[in-house]
């Protein structure tokens, strides 16, 4: 069985997406390798890599009253995620929502319109 991943709370996605990483064994792109002073890569900011969509679909099988079949009725999930230099792909469906109200509650509190 495969461990257990951790929660992480929306305000710290960006900040733990971003965080250097250990060095690969595996590594084989010269974005996942060391500079030549053998320093990784400085983090970017979660907002820098290309916002990336994907709709998938969530379907139930529901028997009418009165039917003799079921029917299979599908509803579109989209998700949303980024894609950064180094391959690493984060789901940031809630987070995208959480940080526009972030950026306009900022911009609210400073007088600003957006």
């Amino acid at each position: 069985m495969a461990p257990p991943i951790p929660l992480i709370s929306l305000s710290d996605l960006e900040q733990h997406a971003t965080a250097v990483q250990p060095q690969s064994p595996f590594a084989t792109s010269p974005t996942q390798r060391l500079r030549k002073n053998n320093t990784p890569p400085p983090p970017r900011a979660l907002t820098d890599c290309p916002l990336k969509e994907i709709t998938q679909y969530k379907c139930n099988a529901e028997k009418p009253k009165g039917a003799k079949r079921p029917v299979v009725i599908c509803d579109p999930v989209v998700r949303l995620f980024r894609v950064c230099a180094n391959g690493m792909h984060v789901e940031t469906t809630a987070w995208e929502e959480w940080k526009a109200g972030q950026l306009q509650q900022s911009g609210v509190k400073e007088g600003k319109t957006t």
